[in-house]
């Protein structure tokens, strides 16, 4: 009798202990699934589709009507006295146009690069981060393509790439070869410390970083 009361509490101990331990696997999956879902809960939070989409269009027309206001401007001072003056011209009114165009678009409108020519235009972290991703992929033979972002402020930034054009090289190509060392001497006068030159067509200048205030 004593004997089976002793294996009855043997096989009480081992069922007690079983579920006792299922309890604590149950309540450790719900412990994940908890986390799971606050999980869910951030990326709730992310830019839908749908809006990343819009912002695409707007960051696209953004840059591009930047882009074409510039180069128009640069092309008649390059028409009406030679490559020089339209150096002299981009380095008073690039950045006043943009800063304009910003008012008028309600973003910070910027182009920034990993050689800089203007010092003013050093990419700050999330820009670097994409500058980066955009020269990895060309140095892959990929061609990067306009992406939008949240950052950690809650603003929206549109970036795209800026590849450079064989018109491009006057300027950032190789002195001697394609810039003429008198041309480069104004661009020093104006950017003694430049770095935006020896660049080939195709390769990556750098990027536009269009940023939607709140």
């Amino acid at each position: 009798m004593i004997r089976k009361t002793f294996y009855f509490a043997i096989v009480l101990t081992g069922l007690l202990f079983m579920i006792s331990c299922d309890n604590d696997t149950k309540k450790e999956e719900v412990k994940k699934e908890e986390k799971q879902e606050i999980k869910a809960d951030v990326k709730k939070d992310d830019l839908s589709e749908e809006t990343k989409s819009d912002y695409l269009k707007k960051g696209m027309f953004i840059a591009k009507s930047t882009g074409k206001s510039l180069k128009s401007r640069l092309t008649a001072a390059v028409d009406k006295a030679g490559l020089q003056n339209g150096i002299n011209t981009c380095n008073k009114v690039a950045q006043k146009m943009m800063d304009s165009l910003s008012v008028v678009y309600n973003a910070k409108i910027k182009r920034t690069t990993l050689k800089l020519r203007n010092e003013k235009d050093k990419p700050d972290q999330d820009e670097l981060a994409v500058l980066s991703e955009f020269s990895k992929m060309v140095s892959d033979s990929i061609k990067p393509k306009p992406q939008v972002k949240q950052l950690a402020s809650g603003e929206v930034r549109f970036y795209a790439p800026i590849m450079v054009e064989k018109v491009c090289l006057n300027c950032h190509g190789k002195i001697g070869e394609n810039v003429k060392p008198q041309n480069y001497d104004v661009i020093k006068k104006h950017y003694p410390n430049d770095e935006a030159i020896n660049y080939k067509e195709g390769d990556l200048r750098g990027i536009w970083s269009v940023t939607f205030k709140k």
